[in-house]
């Protein structure tokens, strides 16, 4: 290293030494730890280096070094997609653009156009909204011209600009064409959807992309998530992987030179189409000066923790006596979507939105403005002020185009204090942060090459390790974010017994929140079923994770005569009602990957269902409960069972949650 002759040796060029400058340079101990212990394993791997180490090292430590570098190197990703290397190259074409500005609408035309496609996005309710209106024929393909007399579907949660409003620009319509309609399945995590066994397109989540299939048109949504910490690679394999002669990005600019390098990398083309935002976005000259009287109908207040949100929802339907919707993380998609039509109706009763960073995509809001309760957010290991791009992301969802009577007017952003008013207002002037580096995630095969490589017994946190220290990669890539699988790992190899190495990789990527106790303490309950009797029936893990009695106890209380309930009781009961819905989902996942060990799918979508009732049931209870309704209970019950057109609850569709209660 001081002679400097291992850079030359290991053929680290301008640009992999400009990376590790970058990574260095805020002087933190980690990244030099990697760097050097990265270099020193593949040192170890090259025949100078072999030569020096073994006059200091005993050979069968060199040999060991090789074999662990060898199964953990990633410097050649784009090869695991064979099929597509050795296919014809793609054209890539880019619809960027801010928050509102219609970039998506072009590229889901091509896909309605497409002899076969493939739509793969971050969320589950914008992958149902894709296959819900392609086989109903609300997208009108690209090369025809819509009907003038068509009218706009305005509850639509795609980005569509100018496409929202009536006349020659219409293509998703409030009806669909059956000449329109075309055969779509739906593939996510937790639920698919089949209307062929070959239908000619796919809507999915991005992680559930397939790379053995041949497209004609690819639409990867929100191309700016590749750089995310948890995700991103999904997002770089679709890129990498996805089989279409013609692949649609749409996202946000910062992500236009990482896309440049790697499709110039791949030998692929790239063409680049910019959006503009159609309405005014402008920040107010003044805070509301932390005065939520100052709120109006039509706002949007956003905090970022769920106490702060259930506070601020407090605060306002106290100070303005307006009614408040919710939409936040750990609320299921479902809920927040209901919550969001339900602000979006003049006629509902809900006046204003809080909610959290959750707002910021997969959510059709007619938001006039946008309030910054604060502009910091824990993230798990500190507080820190939200990203330019967090910010712009969020205040873009203020005037959206089409779903105002005067959309020149556009929307507004402001903060309830006023030393947070110049951040946003800053962030907004600023260009997009570029993105520097697409994360990659373990694959299967790396991640069996590297347990291999290790010996008997290696835990999980050493095999991500490996990862983090020892595996090559360009430097344009960066593996995930592991810092917060803490209690994963941990999870992991106390059933090591009995989770084959191939299932190690896909607990981990199941979708629990990890940092979420109670949650884990649900999933250790599925596993430990599993592990006794390898089979998982749905009632016996809520029951043996208590949580199948929490469930119950919510309907006890909608059932309940009582004529009053403290608000605080209903806030932990929804708590508990959340981790409910995640486990159930968490079942869900595992029955489409297991289904002789998770055999009760049917039984759990119901109970997913049932809960979402009581969680709906939770947040009206609190709204009866602020206007002093005489019943707030029985009236909570009757608005939320009217509002789904469901029957009473102790009808024949509450047997799936009756079945359960004598066992619990």
């Amino acid at each position: 290293m001081k002679a400097g002759t291992v850079f030359s040796h290991l053929s680290y060029g301008p640009e992999h030494l400009a990376r590790i400058a970058r990574d260095v340079s805020p002087g933190e101990v980690i990244p030099w730890d990697e760097h050097y212990t990265k270099i020193l394993f593949e040192w170890a791997n090259h025949p100078e280096g072999q030569k020096r180490l073994e006059r200091v090292v005993p050979i069968d430590v060199v040999l060991t070094m090789q074999t662990i570098y060898r199964a953990a190197d990633l410097s050649n990703l784009a090869w695991d997609f064979r099929m597509t290397r050795l296919a014809r190259p793609r054209k890539f074409i880019m619809h960027v653009g801010p928050t509102n500005s219609g970039k998506t609408h072009n590229a889901l035309r091509a896909l309605a156009a497409a002899k076969r496609g493939i739509y793969a996005g971050p969320l589950r309710l914008l992958a149902y909204e894709i296959w819900d209106r392609l086989n109903k024929g609300q997208i009108v393909p690209l090369g025809v011209d819509p009907e003038p007399e068509l009218e706009p579907d305005l509850q639509s949660s795609i980005d569509l600009g100018e496409a929202a409003i009536g006349g020659s620009n219409v293509v998703v319509t409030k009806v669909g064409n059956p000449k329109y309609a075309r055969a779509c399945n739906m593939i996510t995590g937790e639920e698919h959807k089949i209307v062929e066994d070959d239908a000619p397109l796919l809507s999915c989540t991005i992680e559930m992309t397939p790379f053995m299939n041949t497209w004609d048109v690819a639409v990867i949504d929100e191309i700016q998530l590749i750089a995310d910490r948890q995700r991103g690679g999904a997002w770089t394999n679709a890129v990498l992987g996805v089989n279409a002669s013609e692949v649609h990005l749409c996202g946000e600019e910062s992500a236009i030179p990482l896309i440049e390098s790697l499709v110039r990398d791949l030998g692929d083309t790239l063409e680049i189409n910019r959006y503009q935002r159609l309405t005014p976005l402008v920040v107010a000259e003044r805070s509301l000066e932390g005065d939520l009287k100052r709120i109006e109908k039509g706002d949007c207040a956003v905090a970022f923790s769920r106490t702060d949100i259930f506070g601020l929802k407090t605060r306002i339907e106290e100070e303005t006596k307006m009614r408040c919707a919710l939409a936040y993380g750990r609320l299921p998609p479902e809920i927040r979507s209901e919550q969001a039509a339900l602000f979006n109706d003049p006629n509902s009763g809900y006046d204003v939105l809080v909610g959290s960073d959750a707002i910021g995509m997969g959510l059709n809001l007619k938001i006039k403005r946008i309030v910054f309760e604060a502009v910091r957010k824990y993230d798990g290991g500190r507080t820190r002020l939200l990203s330019t791009s967090q910010i712009k992301q969020i205040a873009g969802r203020a005037g959206r185009f089409g779903l105002h009577g005067d959309d020149s007017q556009g929307g507004v952003v402001t903060t309830l204090r006023e030393e947070d008013l110049d951040v946003v207002r800053k962030a907004l002037a600023a260009p997009y942060e570029t993105i520097q580096y697409a994360r990659v995630a373990m694959s299967l095969t790396s991640f069996l090459k590297v347990l291999y490589a290790l010996p008997y017994g290696a835990s999980q946190q050493t095999v991500a390790d490996v990862f983090h220290f020892v595996s090559k990669l360009h430097p344009r890539f960066e593996l995930q974010s592991t810092k917060d699988l803490e209690a994963c790992f941990h999870f992991v190899d106390a059933f090591s017994d009995c989770l084959p190495a191939e299932l190690r990789l896909q607990t981990q990527n199941s979708p629990c929140p990890w940092r979420d106790d109670h949650a884990v303490q649900g999933a250790v309950a599925v596993m430990k079923t599993y592990r006794d009797k390898m089979q998982v029936p749905i009632e016996e893990a809520l029951q043996r994770s208590n949580l199948l009695s929490k469930l119950n106890e919510a309907y006890l209380l909608m059932e309940s005569k009582e004529t009053s309930v403290p608000p605080r009781q209903i806030v932990a009961v929804l708590a508990r009602l959340e981790t409910v819905h995640k486990v159930i989902v968490m079942y869900l996942w595992w029955s489409y990957r297991a289904k002789v060990a998770f055999p009760d799918q049917e039984k759990a979508f119901q109970l997913r269902q049932l809960t979402e009732i009581a969680m709906d049931w939770c947040l009206e209870v609190l709204h009866q409960v602020r206007i002093k309704a005489q019943n707030p209970i029985a009236t909570a019950r009757k608005e939320v069972l009217e509002r789904r057109q469901w029957p009473t609850m102790d009808s024949e569709n509450a047997a799936a949650l009756a079945a359960t209660q004598g066992s619990s």
